[in-house]
């Protein structure tokens, strides 16, 4: 086995064990760069066939949200107010990840097109990114924290109107009017309401 895969896989693993920086900006977070990573990938895939992509092609766009980050676990997280002042050789980061690697040339080329964002595929996962990152401070919002309130709503003017589709628009847009425990109380309370989970009896 070409060890450099081995290598490859522990770079992803040490990203669940990064917790993400922006924690000084928002108090107290609950995501680590590799769950954020993983999060993004299930949006993109969900913006990508709202924006009437086909299966295959938003598995791709997936794929570009899944490796969007890893080169953070060469160069590091870096938060709203570090990125104002610290730069990473990136692309080297990029090139290095992937080197010596038989499969290495397929990867980069997915993460290649992700930050040109010329394509739809791309801006679809870009979308995702910050679609994510409005959803982590949207959960916060709703658990009491004031600090992530004041940013989910200071990204409606500044964030929301950059965003390259419509679709990742209607997400945020549903978040407003939702909240973070709907899902499992529209399906288990409201469509079958079974009192005996709530209740014990």
């Amino acid at each position: 086995m070409n060890k450099r895969i081995l290598f490859l896989i522990q770079q992803a693993g040490m990203l669940m064990q990064m917790p993400r920086t922006h924690k000084k900006n928002l108090g107290n977070t609950f995501d680590t760069v590799a769950s954020h990573s993983h999060h993004t990938s299930v949006i993109a895939y969900c913006i990508a066939r709202m924006e009437k992509l086909s299966h295959e092609e938003s598995l791709k766009v997936m794929a570009m949200a899944t490796l969007h980050d890893l080169p953070e676990a060469r160069t590091g997280d870096f938060d709203f107010a570090g990125k104002n002042y610290s730069k990473t050789d990136e692309e080297k980061a990029i090139k290095d990840t992937y080197a010596d690697i038989e499969f290495g040339k397929d990867l980069k080329e997915i993460v290649n097109e992700y930050e040109l964002r010329e394509s739809l595929l791309a801006k679809c996962a870009k979308d995702a990114d910050l679609v994510e990152q409005m959803y982590q401070e949207w959960v916060l919002m709703w658990q009491g924290n004031k600090l992530a309130e004041k940013w989910f709503e200071g990204k409606q003017k500044l964030t929301v109107p950059k965003l390259y589709t419509n679709s990742a628009k209607q997400i945020v847009e549903g978040m407003k009017t939702s909240n973070p425990q709907e899902w499992w109380w529209s399906e288990f309370v409201d469509k079958d309401f079974n009192s005996k989970n709530l209740t014990g009896r």
